[in-house]
């Protein structure tokens, strides 16, 4: 039993009493003695039998066997007050509070070698600290609080002398334990970072996954003001355990997202702004804002509220080019022309010139205000900067990005994040299992993979299984389509997947599933052979490739093995896959695939 929490539950048991007391001293309700109540948690919390504890303790028997060969404390630190609070249940009734923390951490400090110790060291304790909140009534409240806070404080110290890496590991072990309800307000300091990202966790986005990866990695705690998509994209809570230790407060402001709408990307940006520079005014301070697109408004947020705060640094991030398609022609439609875009391409011109006309449209300035403003801007990969950079309109403006441009490929998460999450699929492990996960486009698909399986001799052929992971499949397979999207615009996007994976001639060794939860879809990948990903293709108008797959950061730290189908000298062509095969060369693939299978199976 911990004998601070005793100390400080005998304290709490005083106090109640006196109060008892001093409100109705002539009471008839009979009240037991701290040291009778401090005895009885002793005498249960040593477990010398069972059947002697003055209360019920619920563990099945291989439990109670397994607590008495190990310390009691390294498994429940606050029994103890499990215990008390199921003593008092219904017994007393408390008007104030003694919360000495200090005294509390003081008869228990524990020496902890390094970030992995003090992180299981203190799930247990939280564990155990959940456990005992089940019994809180209001009369014990107070005692409950007073030991929570002690926790925390305690969690908070020991994370003060950690360095920043330190603190990063030290919070994802505890953001990754199974079924761990951490209270991270009670851990996390003043937000130094402001983050305006129009999808934002726990919506299902890759922009939403990137960017919660990029908080993680700061370890700067912040605050985020997003955009609702609430009933047009699912909700997927794991996402959320990436960034929560370092996001203070969350405002999802309840307006209807859109892709390519300039009256919903002005209203979006004038009232996040509004917000944070509320903030800002009320004294908040921000060492820098952050803002990612895709999705595009986040940026017209940004260059109002760096406008308005000249000091401030602004880190904008780009994950594609905006105002290119796939193919390397222009998009964003008509030319904007209003007196709000009037406003933003004012000082912009008076500093580079003139801006043609044509890309005054509205992808194309969320480029240009966040090259003339932006105090850093972050490219995924060199060749997505390349041809970002070479369709600047202005040399002054191309020379002034390029000095303050970085690149910085898509984080990936730590092994400790394909283990938060366990998921019961079963592969046949006598076959060659590959695994995609992702949406079908016309620019990317599974076609060629399906067409080298089918060129297979039969005695290969059989022995590929295919796994498909995607958003949309059809409802008799468990798919589900979203609400608010109609009937047929959901056929569509499922007819698009099965022409994506084309898998005629081979339905039964081809699997089509649900998409994942992203922690899920983390787990999960260890259960393949290979885990595919292929390059966009990026059409002759590009020069070169600029699109580097988000999907590889997450197959670069999982287990198993990766494939890439890539463009010549693309950014996906260079990094560490297992297989790089090119895009289009179906022999090449169905000769991989047979080596595969002779590698794991044998000859026959």
């Amino acid at each position: 039993m911990h004998v601070a929490t005793v100390r400080l539950l005998n304290r709490q048991i005083a106090v109640m009493k006196d109060d008892i007391e001093m409100m109705n001293p002539t009471s008839s309700v009979e009240t037991v003695s701290p040291l009778e109540i401090s005895n009885a948690i002793r005498s249960a919390s040593g477990l010398e039998s069972p059947n002697q504890n003055p209360v019920e303790i619920l563990m099945d028997v291989e439990t109670y066997k397994d607590i008495r060969k190990n310390a009691w404390n390294a498994k429940h630190r606050f029994i103890s007050l499990e215990l008390y609070l199921r003593a008092i249940k219904g017994s007393w009734s408390v008007s104030q509070y003694d919360q000495n923390v200090a005294e509390y951490l003081s008869t228990h400090q524990v020496a902890i070698e390094s970030p992995a110790d003090g992180a299981n060291k203190y799930i247990v304790d939280i564990r155990s600290l959940n456990r005992a909140r089940q019994f809180v009534q209001a009369q014990s409240m107070g005692i409950y609080v007073a030991v929570e806070s002690g926790l925390y404080e305690e969690i908070r110290e020991y994370r003060s002398r950690l360095t920043k890496s330190e603190k990063i590991q030290f919070n994802d072990l505890l953001a990754t334990a199974p079924n761990l309800d951490v209270d991270w307000t009670q851990l996390m300091a003043e937000p130094n970072a402001l983050a305006v990202l129009y999808n934002f966790s726990p919506y299902t986005d890759t922009g939403a996954v990137v960017a919660s990866k990029r908080i993680r990695a700061s370890g700067d705690t912040f605050d985020v003001i997003a955009c609702s998509f609430a009933h047009r994209k699912k909700i997927d809570s794991t996402i959320e355990r990436i960034a929560a230790p370092y996001v203070r407060s969350k405002v999802f402001l309840p307006m209807a997202p859109s892709w390519a709408t300039w009256s919903a990307f002005k209203a979006y940006a004038l009232k996040a702004s509004r917000i944070a520079q509320n903030k800002i005014d009320a004294g908040q301070k921000y060492d820098y804002l952050y803002t990612r697109a895709m999705w595009a408004p986040s940026h017209y947020a940004g260059v109002l509220l760096k406008k308005a705060n000249p000091g401030l640094k602004w880190v904008a991030e780009f994950s594609d080019p905006l105002s290119l398609d796939v193919e390397g022609l222009p998009r964003g439609g008509a030319p904007l022309d209003d007196d709000f875009v009037a406003d933003l391409i004012e000082p912009i011109e008076r500093e580079f010139g003139a801006i043609p006309h044509e890309e005054r449209t509205i992808f194309a300035l969320a480029e240009l205000i966040a090259y003339a403003h932006a105090s850093e801007i972050v490219f995924t990969n060199e060749h997505q900067k390349t041809t970002m950079l070479g369709h600047i309109y202005s040399d002054k403006l191309r020379q002034h990005v390029e000095e303050k441009s970085v690149v910085s490929n898509h984080p990936t998460l730590p092994a400790e994040f394909y283990e938060a999450e366990q998921v019961n699929y079963s592969v046949e492990p006598s076959s060659v299992n590959l695994a995609y996960f992702g949406e079908f486009y016309a620019t990317r698909g599974l076609t060629e993979v399906t067409t080298a399986i089918r060129m297979l001799p039969q005695k290969f052929r059989d022995k590929v299984h295919l796994h498909v992971f995607t958003n949309y499949i059809p409802v008799s397979g468990s798919g589900s389509r979203p609400r608010g999207m109609s009937a047929k615009a959901y056929n569509d996007l499922v007819e698009r997947a099965i022409n994506g994976v084309g898998a005629h001639g081979i339905e039964d060794q081809v699997f089509l599933n649900g998409s994942l939860p992203y922690l899920k879809f983390l787990g999960i990948t260890k259960k393949f052979d290979y885990l595919l990903v292929n390059d966009a293709r990026s059409g002759e108008h590009h020069e070169v490739n600029p699109y580097l797959p988000s999907k590889w950061s997450d197959y670069a730290g999982s287990t198993s093995k990766s494939w890439a189908f890539v463009e010549d000298g693309s950014s996906l062509s260079q990094k560490p896959a297992t297989i790089h095969t090119k895009l289009g060369d179906v022999q090449a693939i169905a000769d991989e695939l047979t080596r595969i299978i002779k590698d794991k199976l044998g000859e026959n």
